[in-house]
């Protein structure tokens, strides 16, 4: 499998498909087959899709303990250049859509378009772990509790009682790819002192903001639905859409409608390109 010496760690990455590139970014801690499951197999179509383990995840062998988001941002924009196919579609998910906010911030030139995906720009309580987090850990072991609270954020109600198997079979990959506890503690930090609020109207390249609907719950201070709001408005004339009744991870639970979005906004990307 390929790997990227980028100042301080060999990242590992995949890449599958043909035609213009479309990076994936995972969320907190995650490893880069978290869209292996959907969104490679949909995307690969007509796009050459690179998907990598963020340092500390995976394949990736890390020999510097820095998880900033700046950091895996700068590891981003070093893999687009060096599959060398030109800009690309940077979609990032949760944690990864902060990532991927300072790829169009810092590494423009290497953006063509953004997908933000139930993510934010900043956090009220800046540094830290959060209490509720570093005491669900002490109670339940770090495996137990971090798979009790996927369940909850990632798929609604509704869903956990319509496609239990579904929901059991990401839990296990979930378990299954967990990064040691150390890196997990080090991401969460990292995430909760991004801030790029305050530069968000400087992102200039297309973007779609998606949120799901039943999101509006967290153990944060504040919600996925908020944050998503909040991009939406100050990113110059990004588009925004809601999937109505779906959790965090509609990557897995809603698919189909998810691709749908990106393809029409990706559609119109090149209808405008071809107008010009």
């Amino acid at each position: 499998m390929p790997t990227l010496s980028v100042d301080g760690a060999d990242v590992h990455y995949e890449v599958q498909g043909h035609g213009p590139p479309m990076i994936f970014i995972p969320g907190t801690a995650m490893e880069g087959s978290f869209w292996s499951h959907f969104q490679v197999p949909e995307f690969s179509k007509d796009h050459t899709t690179i998907i990598f383990d963020p340092r500390g995840t995976g394949r990736t062998v890390t020999h510097i303990r820095d998880y900033s988001t700046s950091r895996l941002a700068a590891d981003v924009a070093a893999i687009i250049r060096h599959v060398n196919l030109g800009p690309a579609v940077v979609f990032g998910h949760s944690m990864g859509g902060r990532v991927a906010q300072l790829v169009a911030l810092d590494h423009a030139q290497w953006v063509r378009a953004l997908v933000l995906a139930s993510t934010g720009s900043s956090f009220k309580a800046k540094g830290g772990i959060p209490a509720k987090t570093c005491l669900g850990i002490i109670h339940k072991g770090y495996a137990a509790y971090l798979r009790e609270h996927t369940e909850w954020i990632a798929f609604s109600a509704d869903y956990r009682a319509r496609e239990p198997a579904s929901v059991a079979r990401f839990l296990d990959w979930f378990i299954d790819t967990l990064a040691p506890i150390e890196v997990y503690f080090d991401h969460v930090l990292s995430r909760q002192e991004h801030e790029t609020t305050a530069r968000l109207p400087f992102i200039t390249c297309p973007t779609l903001v998606t949120v799901g609907g039943d999101e509006a719950h967290g153990t944060s201070d504040t919600t996925h639905i908020a944050s998503a709001q909040l991009l939406a408005r100050m990113v110059p004339s990004a588009r925004f859409e809601i999937l109505e009744g779906e959790g965090h991870f509609y990557t897995h639970s809603a698919p189909q409608e998810l691709h749908r979005l990106v393809r029409d906004f990706l559609s119109d990307l090149r209808n405008q390109g071809e107008s010009r």
